[in-house]
Order: C-alpha cells, then sequence, then structure tokens
C-alpha cells in the first residue's frame, strides 16, 4: 500500500507524483492523497504555464492563475487560507487548491478532468 501525504504539510519537492496506474484502488480522502495530476502540463495547456495569469471571465465564470482555477472553485475549496484570488497564490497552493477539487470529485485523473480540459 502506497504511503499518503498530506499535501499541506509538506514542501513541493517531497509531494508524490504518481501516475494513473500507481495506486488504481487507493481511495483519496479530503485530508490525505498521492499527487495524482502534472501540474506543470495543465498550467502549460491552461495558461501558458503563467502560474500569476490574471483573471479571463466567460460564460461559465472568472478563473485565473496557471491552472485557471474558478473564482467560485477557489472559495469552495479554501483557497483564500491562501491568497483571495488564484493569481495571488503561490504555484504550490495553487496546486494544494485543486488537488482538493480533483478529490472533491472522485480523485485520480477521473476528478482532474472533470475539473480541467488540460489533463494528460
Amino acid at each position: 500500500m502506497k504511503k499518503r501525504y498530506a499535501l499541506a504539510a509538506l514542501p513541493l519537492a517531497l509531494m508524490q507524483q504518481c501516475d494513473p496506474a500507481c495506486d488504481p484502488m487507493a481511495t483519496p480522502t479530503a485530508s490525505y492523497t498521492a499527487w495524482t495530476v502534472n501540474w506543470d502540463n495543465v498550467a502549460r495547456c491552461e495558461s501558458g504555464g503563467n502560474w500569476s495569469h490574471g483573471p479571463v471571465t466567460n460564460s461559465a465564470g472568472t478563473f485565473s492563475g496557471g491552472l485557471m482555477i474558478g473564482h467560485r472553485w477557489w472559495n469552495v475549496h479554501n483557497g483564500q487560507e491562501f491568497a483571495a484570488y488564484p493569481y495571488q497564490a503561490t504555484k504550490t497552493e495553487q496546486i494544494i487548491v485543486a488537488e482538493r477539487i480533483v478529490d472533491a470529485r472522485g480523485g485520480g485523473y477521473a476528478g482532474a478532468d472533470r475539473g480541467w480540459q488540460c489533463v494528460d
């Protein structure tokens, strides 16, 4: 069984990354998870890799930061503990909130696919 780490408690360099095959039977929880997505790739697709990308508004809402996290989702998943908006947060803080969103949507790549179009 793979170890799970609290994302908020570890520096970015120590967070685990795993591909979808590494632990397919694991059940994600709100507080502990394996890092499931290559967030740098998502950011390259969503914002050109600009983790400070300013707000963009369309018919679905307002989004910002490297992962283009919706401001409503930022608030729902406690992003305001880091900054008022995603583009004002660090890369690590944006990833922590993104992982919370993924966990809430079922975890792993399936959960990320429901939150971002750019998950590979």
